[in-house]
């Protein structure tokens, strides 16, 4: 099962559930997850979290350094996009985990902060869609549309108006339903498909800025 939960729906969960073993799979130097006892990264940053357990792990590479059914529940904040092999990557958090939950920005937001960074190892590789009728989560290559305009201290003003908006966040609980889409998209009469059609890249607000010109 997986479905559509907010955040902060999942931090009041994990809050009044203490007993819950929880990993934050791919903390960061913050940690995502305030909650989680246990934290994997690819770089070391257990000088930061001493009084909780930190692995370093590659999270391109499976299987994790972790038992079937180890933990209660992973959360995994912003990294599902940056995964090589997203499905064989779902399939070891299944594995690992008996729920969790998974925020990746929404496909217009990774364009508009991210820009074209797809020649970057460490870039995102996939936009993510959530079919509420098929509860079916499905992963697309990702494409520059547009051109990077807004930067991340300009979206932080942002996410207390339209964070619903800027992220996907799903929760899920014994198996995740996923699949690689194709890149066919449209609009009213527009069709497109991204794998063979070239787009011109565009920025957003160019041609009001020609009018107050």
């Amino acid at each position: 099962m997986i479905e559509r939960r907010s955040r902060y729906d999942v931090f009041d969960y994990l809050e009044a559930n203490p007993e819950l073993h929880v990993v934050d799979l791919g903390c960061g130097a913050a940690g995502a997850c305030p909650f989680a006892d246990v934290l994997v990264d690819i770089h070391d940053h257990s000088n930061r979290f001493k009084d909780k357990k930190f692995i370093t792990h590659d999270l391109n590479v499976a299987p994790f350094p972790f038992k079937d059914n180890e933990f209660d529940f992973s959360f995994t904040s912003h990294i599902l996009e940056h995964i090589k092999e997203p499905i064989p990557f779902l399939q070891e958090i299944v594995r690992i985990s008996k729920s969790g939950y998974i925020e990746v920005p929404s496909p217009l937001i990774d364009n508009l902060v991210s820009g074209n960074d797809g020649s970057d190892p460490n870039g995102h590789k996939w936009w993510c869609f959530f079919n509420d009728m098929k509860g079916k989560l499905i992963l697309r290559p990702r494409r520059h549309i547009v051109h990077r305009t807004v930067d991340i201290p300009e979206l932080n003003k942002l996410y207390p108006f339209f964070r619903s908006s800027f992220v996907l966040e799903l929760y899920w609980e014994d198996s995740i339903d996923s699949e690689i889409g194709d890149e066919k998209y449209f609009y009213e009469e527009k069709q497109y498909d991204l794998s063979n059609d070239a787009i011109h890249t565009w920025v957003l607000g160019e041609s009001l800025l020609r009018r107050v010109q």
